[in-house]
């Protein structure tokens, strides 16, 4: 029998996992990235957008990524967070650039994703 979400662990650590509001940042935005990813290719515009698309896509991957990194404790947290955070930077400017109803909430979760890791690099 499957677990419903109320009964979902957050970490099977014994104290919580160190880095878990940041995970939860990155896994945030990766979902985001790709929801606006799969909008922005349905926009009249599309062609207009590659350069947001493809950004959006290096993000969610990125952002993907490093929460593994920091769920299993790596010892390159700090590197990984400092990429993720300069993509999410670039992926917020990209998405700013268009006012639809999709860009600019995912622009906003990048730049949280960005400054959660950036806060990784700096612990």
């Amino acid at each position: 029998m499957f677990a419903t979400m109320e009964k979902m662990p957050v970490s099977l650590m014994q104290n919580g996992n160190p880095h878990q509001t940041c995970i939860d940042a990155c896994v945030k935005c990766a979902q985001i990235c790709q929801e606006c990813l799969t909008m922005c290719l349905q926009e009249d515009d599309v062609k207009a957008r590659l350069s947001c698309i493809k950004s959006l896509q290096d993000c969610s991957e990125i952002c993907s990524i490093t929460a593994c990194y920091m769920s299993r404790g790596s010892q390159n947290i700090q590197e990984i967070c400092n990429v993720c955070a300069t993509i999410c930077e670039q992926c917020a400017d990209d998405c700013s650039m268009f006012q639809d109803n999709h860009c600019p909430t995912c622009s906003d979760t990048c730049r949280q994703c960005a400054s959660e890791c950036k806060n990784m690099v700096n612990m």
